[in-house]
């Protein structure tokens, strides 16, 4: 083999050199568009809707809301239970006390019953009273009338 001129070697080794240059040139060519294509990407993305984030923050506003909630329907419920406890209660003291007065009470219709049958007795006993009177005055007559051809 040959040895190459001087020269040539001194071009070849340059040539080399300018290669490997050129593959690293080629390299962070390549590693910039991957970057301007990255960029691109996170670009588009930043002008759709965030849905993973927004499902996301409304889960949690239910859950929390269904908590919130929650806390503040149980102490309601319990006075509830307590009221209906308390008026049924009411209802069975005030159920016995008017079954009471309906026993010891007497309705107006038989009072009303009672007062007619009053007023003919009273009645019944003016009439036999009247009579009596009549029959007392035509005694009293009778006995003024034989009195008093005798004592004149």
């Amino acid at each position: 083999m040959t040895t190459p001129p001087s020269g040539l070697s001194n071009i070849e080794a340059r040539l080399e050199r300018n290669e490997t240059r050129l593959d690293g040139f080629g390299a962070a060519l390549s590693n910039l568009a991957q970057g301007v294509t990255a960029l691109g990407d996170k670009i588009d993305k930043r002008g759709q809707t965030p849905w993973g984030v927004i499902w996301s923050a409304l889960g949690t506003a239910v859950g929390v809301l269904t908590v919130v909630g929650g806390l503040a329907y149980y102490p309601i419920k319990d006075g509830q239970a307590d009221l209906k406890g308390a008026l049924l209660l009411l209802q069975d003291r005030s159920d016995k006390r008017l079954e009471a007065l309906a026993g010891s009470q007497v309705s107006r219709a038989e009072h009303e019953v009672h007062w007619r049958m009053q007023e003919r007795e009273v009645d019944a006993v003016r009439a036999r009273v009247g009579r009596v009177e009549d029959r007392l005055t035509t005694r009293i007559e009778r006995l003024e009338a034989m009195r008093a051809p005798a004592g004149r």
